[in-house]
């Protein structure tokens, strides 16, 4: 699933947010649920959410003017896309707000 979160930060300062963020993101996953990341390249960041025994992949491309982030939903899930998607656009516009 695809997922497109807009800013206007450019690509350093939308990465620097989002890497000040990411220890917050954990604390709300539901479930008690956790989050590994990584940054494979300086415009690539690879997630994954560990949530209710499943693992969901999200690979974030950063953009000059948007993320775009594309989310693995595991068969079990598929019936909670909704609000997976929801969880994922909503934590990026939130680690994307400026000060």
């Amino acid at each position: 699933m695809e997922i497109t979160v807009p800013h206007d930060l450019g690509r350093a300062e939308a990465k620097r947010q989002l890497e000040a963020g990411l220890p917050k993101l954990e604390q709300h996953i539901p479930g008690g649920g956790s989050l590994t990341s990584n940054f494979v390249s300086d415009d690539m960041l690879q997630l994954e959410i560990n949530a209710m025994g499943q693992r969901i992949p999200v690979a974030i491309r950063i953009e000059d003017d948007r993320l775009d982030a594309e989310v693995s939903v595991p068969v079990f899930l598929k019936m909670m896309r909704g609000q997976i998607a929801d969880f994922v656009k909503v934590s990026a516009e939130k680690m994307l707000q400026k000060p």
